[in-house]
């Protein structure tokens, strides 16, 4: 196996380069298209003046900080998505710093960023490569430009699975269902009572502040 190839040989084995050229294609084509189905779903009018999700960012970093992060959020949705589609042709390096920064800015404003990480983790890996192609040409010569990237990639997506799957077997609540069914128990009870229309979201009001349906 070209992994174990390339682990022997202190990743100096020659690999194709055209493989993770393709990887870059198909990472900055999806990643331009969740950039743009988000701001379609609700995700432009994040942080919108009285929004649910602007009063939780200003809880948690203060006012100030949360009028900053509201004012530059559409102007670095925009970017990112532009990059995203950039990364899958033109300027590809330069590019997926872009990306990587935009996907980053999740991680301040999602409560669950598992998919966030990945991305971030395979965009590293990305960048670590020699040879990134340029536009939509795929090159198969033989090289080894691209061996280590190759091989952090198998790593992190191993581990991802490898961790997903350990986690869920472990998890009680996973393997009977029990979660699920106390969530959805939950929002059936609480839904009408939330504050902010179609924002379903289910959080304590701070402490010492009484919550008002």
């Amino acid at each position: 196996m070209w992994f174990f190839e390339a682990l022997t040989s202190g990743f100096r084995s020659p690999t194709d380069p055209g493989r993770l050229q393709l990887f870059r294609v198909v990472y900055g084509t999806v990643l331009a298209l969740r950039f743009a189905l988000s701001i379609g779903q609700g995700g432009w009018r994040r942080f919108a003046s009285g929004s649910l999700s602007l009063n939780l960012t200003q809880q948690r970093f203060g006012p100030r900080r949360g009028r900053i992060l509201a004012g530059v959020y559409r102007p670095a949705l925009i970017a990112r998505t532009t990059a995203a589609a950039l990364a899958a042709g033109l300027v590809p390096r330069l590019a997926l710093l872009v990306v990587l920064a935009g996907a980053a800015m999740e991680l301040l404003y999602l409560k669950s960023p598992s998919a966030v990480r990945f991305t971030l983790l395979t965009g590293v890996c990305l960048l670590t490569a020699g040879d990134l192609g340029h536009g939509l040409t795929i090159e198969h010569h033989p090289s080894t430009a691209n061996t280590w990237a190759r091989a952090l990639l198998a790593l992190v997506t191993t581990d991802l699975y490898w961790n997903s799957a350990f986690q869920k077997l472990r998890s009680r609540q996973w393997r009977t269902g029990l979660y699920l069914a106390q969530w959805m128990h939950t929002y059936t009870q609480l839904k009408d009572q939330l504050p902010y229309p179609r924002q379903h979201r289910l959080r304590p009001p701070p402490h010492g502040q009484p919550h008002h349906p």
